[in-house]
């Protein structure tokens, strides 16, 4: 499993936690691809990005 699955599977886990609905989870998973960067050449670079916006 790659780190941006594990961030996206994190994040999933952590607004079902709140009691997010499966709308409220979908928007803060398409937020968090909308906010990477794909052009980077590492897939762990990307990873920490897109972490850092949400930390």
């Amino acid at each position: 499993m790659s780190d941006l699955e594990k961030l996206v599977r994190r994040r999933m886990q952590e607004e079902y936690a709140k009691g997010a609905s499966a709308e409220e989870i979908a928007k803060v998973v398409r937020d968090l691809f909308n906010s990477i960067d794909l052009s980077c050449p590492s897939p762990d670079a990307v990873a920490v990005r897109a972490t850092q916006n949400y930390e």
